[in-house]
């Protein structure tokens, strides 16, 4: 009998990737989607079911979900024009999800995917494990801490994964897009310090991990790092996107305080138009921070799961699409 798979998010950049790769293995893959979304260009021709769900509505919840045998929630707010929408966006979905899932019979593994902004960055630039302390710098990372703290608190009732990746790129991602468009037209940003390190991950490595994840039985009740294991400066994958592009760059520093205003200028002219600002004062907080870097070992001494694409074809395979895709 093939499993029946839940997906939360499964339109979105992460979630898409992990759409395909539960199809590729055969898997049977419903997709939750919000009442009246119309955006499902990446999901289009794929054997997916697509059930609409309002994650805020406790009593229609388990109806949409409850003959699912695996859910993986990784639908999530990541931009916002005010904080509370991040922790009703990340937190109370997340909460109201799992007060349901309590109620199924026959769910045999909740996994959530997390952040490693939950944690927040590394003081010392030495990878942070599962066990480190949590001080997230960012209303995003608070709103995922206090998930995983609802997760935690169900894993009596349910058996729960917890996943956080770092900086996850790869096709359909349009934050990394910008640094791409930025390398191609010559420039190597320099924001903060320029031996700034960071952890990355292959989108479709992390849904590989995901999988793994969700269905090893020795995975209830855990935290996980997904990661490549290799830590970047932040030089190094301006390298990575130049080489691909195939083109010089010069250098050009951007002093915090510049930075800074940049954002608060963007924050304040969001405050006049639909959509919340790409970076504002928090996110400009989060990309000065100097390391942000996590170790993936845990889980691979847990499950014998590791990713297997190097970052630097990620980048040729990730700009390949760009351009394929005429975004670059």
């Amino acid at each position: 009998m093939i499993n029946t798979i839940l997906v939360t998010g499964g339109t979105g950049f992460i979630g898409s990737h992990t759409v395909e790769r539960l199809l590729a293995k055969g898997y049977y893959v419903r997709c939750l989607i919000r009442p009246h979304q119309t955006n499902l260009r990446w999901l289009q021709g794929l054997r997916v079911e697509l059930v609409e769900c309002d994650l805020f509505n406790s009593s229609s919840i388990l109806k949409c979900i409850e003959d699912s045998d695996y859910i993986i929630h990784i639908a999530g707010i990541t931009k916002a024009k005010r904080k509370s929408e991040f922790f009703t966006g990340n937190t109370i979905a997340t909460q109201n999800l799992l007060h349901a899932a309590c109620q199924m019979k026959k769910l045999k593994k909740f996994c959530f995917v997390s952040s490693l902004t939950a944690v927040g960055p590394s003081a010392t630039g030495i990878p942070l494990t599962e066990t480190a302390q949590c001080q997230p710098i960012t209303t995003y990372g608070k709103s995922k801490l206090e998930a995983e703290n609802v997760c935690k608190k169900y894993m009596n009732q349910i058996p729960i994964v917890i996943i956080r990746p770092p900086a996850v790129f790869g096709p359909r991602d349009t934050d990394i897009l910008e640094m791409f468009r930025c390398v191609g037209y010559g420039f190597r940003p320099i924001i903060g310090s320029s031996e700034k390190t960071l952890s990355l991950v292959y989108a479709p490595d992390l849904a590989k991990g995901i999988l793994h994840a969700t269905f090893n039985d020795r995975t209830a009740g855990e935290i996980f790092n997904i990661s490549d294991p290799t830590i970047f400066t932040f030089s190094s994958l301006i390298n990575y996107i130049a080489a691909s592009a195939q083109t010089r760059t010069i250098p050009i520093f951007i002093p915090k305080s510049l930075f800074y205003s940049i954002a608060g200028i963007t924050q304040f002219m969001s405050v006049f138009g639909k959509k919340p600002a790409v970076l504002n004062i928090e996110k400009a907080r989060d990309l000065l921070q100097k390391h942000w870097v996590c170790d993936p070992q845990k889980i691979r001494d847990h499950i014998g799961f590791q990713t297997t694409t190097p970052v630097y074809e990620g980048i040729d395979e990730t700009f390949q699409w760009y351009k394929k895709m005429n975004w670059l």
